[in-house]
């Protein structure tokens, strides 16, 4: 297999995984949902994520 094909996959492959993460990221949003656990005291950014 020649090494453009080889690199064609690969790039493929990251530009793939890259697609389904920008996915998920706006499928989350759209449902309203995030990663936060919601105990904003022991979070870094407790301060600044607009829950009061």
């Amino acid at each position: 297999m020649p090494s453009w094909a080889i690199t064609l996959i690969a790039v493929a492959a990251v530009a793939a995984v890259a697609a389904l993460a920008v996915w998920s990221l706006l499928k989350d949003r759209k449902k309203a949902s995030s990663s936060c656990g919601g105990k904003c005291s022991s979070c870094p950014y407790g301060g600044s994520c607009g829950k009061k």
